[in-house]
């Protein structure tokens, strides 16, 4: 009787697992076959090099520079055929400049300081180890506090 009793407890609990994980999941003994690979050609990776290439010095338009020299390169590690995923990276020298960003962009700062504060105000700071996502349609500052590095990726096309 007490083995009756102590399934009939368990029963619920056990459904409750067995309708949560997939069926597979819950028999690890059971051989399942590995995911299908990707179709259509091989392509190789794109590694971040440890040295950053030389890249052209650019500034923001003038009309966002707020304060100081916030002068700018970008090196495309990585360009979609399509043109709507890139990667790369980026740096900033001390300065605050308006932003708004037509693309969503993972971000990971490797040097450097930043405060990115939004069009309502609300700031953050972000340090070397940080990473973050902005997302498309965001409008509000950057100031570099100390000269920035950063790993990026963007996805989207920019209008």
């Amino acid at each position: 009787m007490g083995i009756i009793k102590q399934l009939v407890t368990m029963s619920g609990p056990m459904l409750a697992y067995l309708s949560v994980v997939p069926v597979l999941r819950a028999f690890p003994f059971v051989q399942r076959s590995a995911p299908r690979l990707l179709d259509g050609p091989v392509q190789t990776n794109s590694d971040f090099p440890k040295v950053q290439p030389p890249a052209e010095a650019y500034l923001p338009p003038r009309s966002h520079i707020l304060s100081g020299n916030p002068v700018q390169t970008a090196t495309y590690v990585y360009t979609s055929p399509d043109g709507l995923f890139a990667a790369g990276i980026w740096t900033c020298q001390p300065g605050k400049f308006r932003i708004d960003f037509g693309r969503a962009e993972f971000i990971q700062l490797l040097e450097g300081v930043v405060v990115v504060t939004d069009a309502e105000g609300s700031a953050r700071t972000y340090r070397a180890g940080d990473a973050f996502v902005t997302p498309k349609g965001f409008s509000g500052t950057w100031e570099v506090i100390e000269p920035v590095k950063k790993h990026f990726t963007w996805y989207g096309s920019g209008e």
